[in-house]
């Protein structure tokens, strides 16, 4: 991709600077992918939005505004939250959006510099609105698309551009400061929309595909997860079944590349069958549990093409492939998901990534 074509402008004497970045999906790779072997992601078109502002005071206050019902000011080392009754929820949460706020706030790419000397926000009021679209916990990427849409903004806030290339590499540095085994999977999908291969030897590689047809139901369990232990216990079931886990990972693969065939041959009874698939050895794995092994099971019982999780697991969503040409499944389905209690919508892949509105 060109160096122009990562570069936008937008209205200089904005007083305000707003950026979304989409979420992501993992059609295959869960899991396998950090013993090496390749996935394929994906952005949606669902978003996180990050607006910032610049006062004209200097108070040196740090205040953050969610639409998750929060309000919270930092002014040296106290953080205010309110109401105080949501401390207890997301306080932890709090902590980690300003130590990404820190980090990018003394970032000589974001802020710029001569000869080694840069300024800093530091000394400087600054307003933060967050607007997620995205399930905190989900496996959708949320904390990845709102440290490439928090860098994003910050960067053109002193620069009056967008460069993609460079907001990619610092938001992967900003997510390390709470995530230090972070991919950067995430980060370069949320950048750069549409669809990809990632694996740890080659790094990110967009596939060029028409993605028309391809709609998703993401159908989120309500129950967050801890990627860390998830991962750990994969780590575990490798240690204690090396020949099973030789044998899933060969499986894996052939699925990885099926799918890939599948999806630039615009078949998708045969990438819903490989999603059927994939799930199966995630299922072997212990990843799933019994509330999303129904979600599948109700998914395909009517007429989902295939349905796999989408993240870590051990909650998050599920992501389903269905034929939206069957309304009649389809309109079963989704009330068995709502007698269930269950939040759910659909998606295609976001073809755009990262940009300013």
């Amino acid at each position: 991709m060109s160096k122009s074509s990562n570069m936008f402008t937008s209205n200089k004497n904005s007083p305000v600077v707003k950026a979304i970045a989409p979420g992501k999906i993992i059609l295959f790779g869960e899991h396998f992918v950090v013993f090496g072997l390749p996935s394929l992601i994906a952005s949606i078109e669902k978003f996180f939005k990050v607006s910032i502002q610049l006062p004209d005071s200097s108070n040196s206050a740090i205040t953050i505004e969610s639409n998750l019902g929060f309000t919270s000011v930092r002014r040296g080392p106290e953080i205010h939250i309110n109401p105080p009754s949501l401390r207890p929820k997301f306080g932890d949460v709090i902590s980690k959006l300003y130590k990404i706020v820190d980090y990018l706030n003394n970032n000589e790419v974001i802020l710029g510099g001569v000869g080694g000397q840069y300024k800093t926000f530091n000394n400087r009021d600054l307003t933060i609105k967050l607007e997620s679209e995205l399930p905190l916990g989900g496996g959708l990427g949320s904390s990845s698309a709102f440290c490439v849409a928090l860098t994003a903004s910050l960067y053109y806030a002193e620069h009056r551009v967008l460069d993609k290339n460079k907001i990619c590499i610092q938001s992967i540095n900003a997510e390390k400061m709470i995530n230090i085994d972070t991919s950067g999977a995430d980060c370069n999908i949320c950048s750069y929309g549409g669809m990809g291969t990632f694996d740890k030897a080659g790094g990110f590689k967009r596939i060029s595909a028409n993605l028309d047809n391809f709609e998703f139901l993401i159908i989120d369990t309500g129950e967050a997860h801890d990627t860390y232990s998830i991962v750990e216990k994969v780590s575990k079931f490798r240690k204690n079944n090396i020949k099973l886990f030789k044998e899933l990972c060969e499986s894996y693969f052939q699925i990885y590349e099926n799918g890939i065939r599948a999806i630039q041959k615009q078949n998708l009874h045969d990438l819903g069958y490989l999603l059927n698939q994939n799930h199966q050895l995630l299922s072997i794995l212990s990843v799933s549990n019994p509330l999303i092994d129904e979600i599948v099971e109700i998914c395909n019982y009517f007429g989902a093409l295939g349905t796999k999780i989408t993240g870590a697991g051990g909650g998050g969503c599920v992501l389903s492939l269905i034929d939206r040409n069957d309304k009649t499944s389809e309109k079963k389905l989704l009330e068995k998901l709502e007698e269930l209690g269950l939040h759910y919508f659909f998606t295609k892949v976001d073809r755009l990534g990262l940009r300013l509105i």
